[in-house]
Formats: C-alpha cells, sequence, structure tokens
C-alpha cells in the first residue's frame, strides 16, 4: 500500500470496467451522484458526467488522477486510504465530509467507498446538502415551536399524541413521557369533551377547526383555551396525523370580562341618567343613543323622534324646521373647533324646558364626534319659580312682620294711653264709651298683628296640645281678612273641645292653605264651611293609620261650593309643584304641604270632590288628651306706688312718652332715650353724677345696638342693674336664650301699662316675677 503522498501523485491508468459491456457504463453515467472509479492507491480512473459537471471537468481534458483527491481535506484522504488498503467486502461510507474546488468550499456530502474487486472501487459522492438544510429547517422550527409559551402538539392519525413542545407541560402540568400516546381527551375538561369531539370530527374530514376548549391541568385545576387543529398529509397525500395549537386565554377572558362589566357598568350609569343621549361621528352621523330617548317625548331638546332613531343617519335630520338646523350645526362646528362644551336651553311646543349639553367625544386625544345630552328641566325650572316665589313670599312676610312689629308700637301708645285715661275720675262721661270703643278696636288689631306675625315666623317646631275648635276659628279670623268679599264662610266648631297634638303655626298653615284653595276653586264666590267633630276609625283608615279600628280622631273638614277637582287631577293633587292653575296664579306647593303637616302629626286626608258641585277635604288627626292651657286671667288693676329711678329706651316717640308717662304714674322717677348709644350716655352721666338708674327698660328692635346688646354692655359695666325688654318680635328659642342666659325679664308688646308696673315693682323690690 502507498502512503498518502504516493496517492496524491499516482499515475493514472485505465480502469478495466471500460472494457466489460456497456450496461455497466450505462449506470454508471445515469447514476444522479457524482461517481468515480478509482485504483487502490486514490487514482481516479473514470468520472460520470455528474462527477465531470461538479468538478468542472471536460470531456477533452479526461480525468484527473488526483481529481478527487485533490477536493478533500486531508483527514478525509487518510480515512479514504485507509478503507482502500482494507478492500472489505461490503460498502461503506465516509460521512460528512467537504469538498474544495478551486479553493472554495462547494459541497457538503457523504463519501460512499464500494470494492469493485481485483484493486478498484466505485467511489460515489452523496450530496447532503439539502438533507442539512432541511435537517436545519427543522430543528429552527423545533427550537421556535418550543420558545414560544403557547402549546403545540402532533399527533397520529388516530389521535394519539407522538409530539409535544416544551410549552405543553408548564401549561398542563403533564410531562412529556406520560402524555406521549394519549388522545387529547385528557387535557379536556367534563363541560369541553363534547366540543372536542366536534374538533376530531372535523379534522378527520380534512377540515381545520377553531374554538374554545377548557382544559385541566395535573393538578385538577381549569383554563379555557383557543384551539387550532389541522390535518397533516404525506406528499402523496396520505394522511399522517393532526397537529394541534392551543393558546391559554385566562387573562385575556379575564380582560374581556373586565371590559364587558366596564361596558355593563358605564351603560347602567348612562341609562340610569333620566336624559337622553345621542352621539354622533365628525360628520354628525348618528353612533349611538341610549335607551332613555323612549321615556321622552316625541319632541325633546330640539329633535323630533318618533321611531327608533337609525344609526348613521345624520343627527340633524331629526331637527325640524331649517332655522333650528343651521343653528344647531353651527354649534356642533363650534365644539368640534374649540374642543369645550355648549349649553342650549330650549322649550318644546307642550310648553316643557330642556337643557341641551353639547360636549366633545374624545378619544387618544382626538375629538372623533360629539356628545348630544338633553335633559328635562321642566321641574327644574319650575323650582326655579317657585324659588323666586318663595323668595318673594319670604320678602313680604319680613315686610309683614316689619309692618307688624312697627303697627304693634303705634298700638302701644294707642292701648297704653287710653288705659291711662279711662281711670281718670274725673273723664267726662261723653267720652269714657268713645275711649272704650278704641280700646276694643285696639285690641283686635293686636289679636291681628298677633297672628300675623306667629304665621309669618320661620319657628321650629312646638308641639303642643291644641283645641282645634280654637285653631279654626283663628284660621277663620285670618281667612276673612285674605279671602275675597263675595266667599262666605261658615264656622262649625264642635260642641265639646277637641284636643290634638301639634304645632299650633302648622295647623293654622294647613288649614289657611285650604281656605286659599277653596277660594281659588270658587271664582265667582261661594260658601267656605269649617267643621270640626270626634271620629271612630272603620277598618279601611285603620289600616292606612296602622291604628285599631275604633280608634278615636278628630276630624276638620274644610267644603266649598267650588269648581270641584275632575277625577284624572285628583291622584296628583298633592304632588309638589302639581298645579291646574296658569302660569303665576299658582306655586304646586299648598296642597303639598298640607299633606306634610297631616301626615306628620299622624294623620291623614280624605276627599269628596264632584264637578261643579264643590270639594270638602276631611283632615283626620289623632285625637289626644291632657288638659288645655288655661288663659289667664286680666290683671286686676291696683293704685300701688312705686320707687326707683328707671331709663326708659325706645326709638318710637309715642312709644317712649307712653312709657314715661304710665312709669311717673306708678310712681317711678324716669328718663327716656331714643337709641342705645343716647341711653349709655346717660347711664355714665347719671353714675358720674352719684344718681344711678335701678333699671334699663328697653325696646329690642331699634336702628343701631339692639336692645339686647344694649343690656349686655351696660351689665358688663353696671352689674347692678335689672333690665325688662320689651319686644312683639322674638322667635321662641331666642326668647329663651334671652332668659336664661340674661337673666332678662320679656314684656310681650303691646303690654298693659298695670301689667308692666306690676313687673318693675317685683323686679326692684328683688322678688322673683312670675313668667308672663
Amino acid at each position: 500500500m502507498t502512503s498518502d503522498s504516493d496517492v496524491l501523485t499516482a499515475p493514472c491508468a485505465p480502469s478495466p470496467i471500460t472494457l466489460h459491456s456497456g450496461w455497466w457504463k450505462c449506470l454508471f453515467e445515469a447514476a444522479e451522484d457524482a461517481q468515480f472509479v478509482c485504483a487502490d492507491d486514490g487514482r481516479a480512473l473514470e468520472a460520470n458526467r455528474r462527477a465531470h459537471k461538479l468538478f468542472g471537468l471536460t470531456p477533452v481534458s479526461g480525468c484527473p488522477p488526483n481529481a478527487l483527491l485533490d477536493a478533500l481535506t486531508a483527514p478525509t484522504r487518510r480515512r479514504l486510504a485507509d478503507l482502500l488498503a482494507r478492500e472489505r467486502g461490503g460498502p461503506e461510507t465516509i460521512p460528512s465530509i467537504t469538498l474544495s474546488t478551486g479553493g472554495k468550499l462547494s459541497l457538503m456530502a457523504d463519501l460512499q467507498v464500494m470494492p469493485l474487486g481485483q484493486g478498484y472501487f466505485l467511489l460515489a459522492i452523496k450530496d447532503t446538502s439539502r438533507r442539512r438544510r432541511m435537517e436545519s429547517h427543522v430543528q429552527r422550527l423545533a427550537a421556535a415551536i418550543n420558545a414560544t409559551p403557547d402549546v403545540f402538539f402532533l399527533t397520529d392519525a388516530e389521535f394519539r399524541l407522538t409530539f409535544v413542545n416544551v410549552a405543553f407541560e408548564n401549561a398542563t402540568g403533564h410531562n412529556i413521557e406520560e402524555a406521549l400516546g394519549k388522545t387529547p381527551d385528557f387535557l379536556r375538561a367534563p363541560a369541553s369533551r363534547e366540543i372536542q369531539k366536534e374538533c376530531a370530527a372535523r379534522v378527520r374530514e380534512g377540515a381545520d377547526w377553531m374554538g374554545e376548549l377548557v382544559n385541566v391541568r395535573s393538578d385538577g385545576s381549569t383554563y379555557p383555551v383557543e384551539t387550532t387543529a389541522s390535518p397533516i398529509y404525506e406528499r402523496n397525500g396520505e394522511l399522517l396525523g393532526y397537529v394541534f395549537y392551543e393558546r391559554d386565554v385566562t387573562s385575556k377572558k379575564k380582560l374581556q370580562d373586565e371590559v364587558l362589566l366596564e361596558r355593563d357598568f358605564t351603560r347602567s350609569i348612562i341609562n340610569s341618567l333620566d336624559s337622553a343621549i345621542y352621539t354622533v361621528d365628525r360628520n354628525l352621523r348618528l353612533a349611538h343613543q341610549n335607551e332613555d330617548w323612549r321615556k321622552m317625548p316625541s319632541q325633546h331638546g330640539w329633535l323630533s323622534i318618533k321611531e327608533p332613531p337609525e344609526l348613521g343617519q345624520p343627527l340633524l335630520d331629526y331637527v325640524p324646521g331649517l332655522a333650528k338646523r343651521a343653528e344647531l350645526q353651527l354649534l356642533f362646528e363650534s365644539v368640534l373647533a374649540s374642543r369645550s362644551p355648549r349649553e342650549i336651553q330650549a322649550v318644546s311646543p307642550d310648553g316643557r324646558h330642556w337643557l341641551v349639553k353639547v360636549s366633545p367625544w374624545q378619544h387618544a386625544g382626538e375629538v372623533i364626534g360629539l356628545i348630544y345630552h338633553v335633559v328635562d328641566q321642566t321641574s327644574v325650572h319650575q323650582l326655579q319659580n317657585q324659588l323666586l316665589q318663595s323668595q318673594k313670599m319670604e320678602i313680604i312676610g319680613a315686610l309683614a312682620a316689619g309692618v307688624a312689629h312697627d303697627f304693634n308700637n303705634l298700638l302701644q301708645a294707642i292701648r297704653g294711653n287710653v288705659s291711662l285715661i279711662l281711670p281718670d275720675p274725673g273723664l267726662p262721661a261723653v267720652c269714657r264709651p268713645r275711649l272704650e270703643k278704641i280700646e276694643q278696636a285696639a285690641s283686635r288689631a293686636t289679636a291681628i298683628t298677633s297672628q300675623l306675625l306667629r304665621f309669618s315666623r320661620a319657628s321650629d317646631e312646638k308641639v303642643g296640645l291644641l283645641d282645634f275648635n280654637e285653631v279654626i276659628k283663628e284660621a277663620s279670623d285670618l281667612a276673612r281678612r285674605s279671602l275675597k268679599g263675595n266667599v262666605e264662610i261658615l264656622l262649625n266648631p264642635s260642641t265639646a273641645p277637641v284636643k290634638v297634638r301639634m304645632d299650633a303655626t302648622r295647623a293654622s298653615q294647613l288649614l289657611l292653605n285650604l281656605c286659599v284653595n277653596a277660594q281659588d276653586a270658587m271664582p265667582k264666590g261661594g260658601r267656605l264651611t269649617l267643621t270640626n267633630d270626634v271620629y271612630v276609625l272603620n277598618t279601611g283608615q285603620a289600616h292606612r293609620t296602622q291604628c285599631p279600628a275604633g280608634t278615636p280622631f278628630i276630624r276638620c273638614s274644610v267644603s266649598d261650593t267650588g269648581s270641584g277637582i275632575p277625577p284624572e287631577v285628583l291622584p296628583r293633587i298633592f304632588e309638589a309643584f302639581f298645579t291646574t292653575k296658569e302660569s303665576g296664579k299658582g306655586t304646586g306647593l299648598g296642597l303639598s304641604i298640607v299633606n306634610r303637616v297631616v301626615c306628620q302629626a299622624g294623620g291623614f286626608i280624605e276627599i269628596e270632590s264632584a264637578v261643579d258641585q264643590g270639594t270638602t277635604f276631611h283632615i283626620f288627626l289623632p285625637a289626644a288628651d291632657g288638659a288645655l292651657a288655661v288663659p289667664k286671667k286680666p290683671v286686676e288693676r291696683r293704685s300701688t306706688k312705686g320707687t326707683g329711678r328707671i331709663l326708659a329706651v325706645d326709638d318710637l316717640d309715642l312709644v317712649r312718652d307712653f312709657a314715661q308717662a304710665f312709669l311717673r304714674m306708678a310712681g317711678f322717677d324716669v328718663m327716656v332715650a331714643s337709641s342705645a348709644a343716647e341711653a349709655l350716655q346717660i347711664l355714665e352721666a347719671n353714675q358720674t353724677a352719684g344718681t344711678p338708674f335701678d333699671l334699663l327698660f328697653t325696646d329690642f328692635n331699634m336702628p343701631g345696638a339692639n336692645g339686647l346688646e344694649l343690656i349686655e354692655e351696660t351689665a358688663r359695666r353696671w352689674p347692678h342693674m335689672k333690665f325688662i325688654l320689651a319686644s312683639g318680635y322674638l322667635q321662641d328659642a331666642e326668647r329663651d336664650r334671652i332668659e336664661r342666659f340674661f337673666h332678662v325679664r320679656i314684656l310681650q308688646k303691646p303690654f298693659d301699662p298695670q301689667e308692666a308696673s306690676d313687673l318693675v315693682l317685683q323686679i326692684l323690690a328683688g322678688a322673683q316675677p312670675p313668667s308672663p
């Protein structure tokens, strides 16, 4: 055997194979692989056409003996020499060799060596480039499949798993060894096994299948997957099996659920707004609407919609009238340009008031359309009108209280001076009856101002035991002064006192509201009757009050001979702001207040009404037990004289002069002042002169500092001083605070001179006077 160098340089000898028949030559030339016939020293004797093409040989040049050896690497030449030297009986292969021609890598191949006998060999070069490319492609594909977090697995034609990727074990918890050979059924939750059967049936038919399944992990937990299954075929069309791709969609489902929850939440909010909401794109075509448009009248907020609005339809098509349509289009364009919301007020033909708000519809920082929001503000408009009316009434009440206060002062001067004249024994007989008439008139005027002040006063509830006979009497007296002259008032009190527990002001308020309501029902005049009686509840009435049948109630009935209440209106008369009167002639609150006052007192209302025949409101209130307050007996006139120095303060000269006169007649040394500032100057001067005052008798409501502020300052500077505060306009809480914390006696205007004199005598004598 020759060495490597000998093999490489051995001369080329003719091959004995060429001397045989031509069939072998045909096979040799037709082979797909490049082939050489070599001697045992590696010299190439013959090369087929494939070898000529691979090594760039030509028929003219023939086959160089070292053509193959020069293309091999040194290690490959040594391995080839070993094989040739051994001359074994069967073919052997040197795998994965590289061939270089012209100094460049030209091929990767397997070199197959086949002995031919007599020292000759057939060397076949089998190109492995394609196989290696396929192997590399498969390796990269396998690497990619194993790198994905999604699950891939292959099955055979019987759906037995033959391959799973790495993610399979991570996702399912099943290891690869236990999974191979099983069908995918073991992965499926019971609820998804029928779907798995549908999937198998589909792919058996040669079609792809996509759907959602629920899998079970090895620990028993479940998770949803999106699955795609497809059949796999050989080149010849033979079915190899199936491929499954699965993605865990737990997070996706959770996100979808959250989106759906947020969507439903948003829809619920939008549909609960009691307003119609429409969205339009930048071309002003309808994109969405909530369900509240169905609750609206057909005409609302400049829109007229009688049928379900069509998506994609221009919203302006639902605006009747060219002028309004043009105005609304300008508004839309303005909001799109400025990105700022705009509001307009609209009134529909039925008198409803609407607030229309047009806002930009924004997404990702861009205005993609508009939101058209329509709110029914009819009740708000009514409330604003009622608030205005209430403010007017509040002002009127304040004016009435002020007028009543001033009137009280005048009545104080009138009654006081008359009361000073009447006891005079030298009074001419002809004058006495006239002065008594004056005193009677003033007394009645005092009652009127007292009622007016009590009714206009905004005080807390002060529940007490009332005789409802007195309530209807007082209410009828007030009603006579406010009702028209063509309305006759009849009063039918119960023969015995009818006692209830409630606030006296609220009781008068509910009756006055019913009287005013009755007057409005009798524009041409009529008769108003107030009746009290005792009533026992029947079974139906007892159920309404949760009291047993037979429980005694008092019933106050207010009847009129007016127009009556139509049956269709009757169920709504106690609704706040509901009124059938013309605009500006009714607030819609009178009967609502009546119902509230009665309900708060534990009672209820029944109504009898007939159109053109009149209406009767029956007010049922729980009967109460207890002793009624005993009216004060008239103060007996006494001629007791007192001593002491008094400073009387009042801004009205008539009252000031009267106070000075009756106090001097009672024996006191009196000085007067017209204001708190003047009073302090007089007090200071007399204190310095050593002639201090014993008592300060002051009005409450005066310009500048009021009477209480004057008392506070005086008590701080002269603690020995005693005080009387005269007023006809004090709230109950304010009265209690003054008496409790300032130890001041309060005298209600207009007061009786004798009563006032006795109070001064008791205070200066050091006795605790009885509460007035």
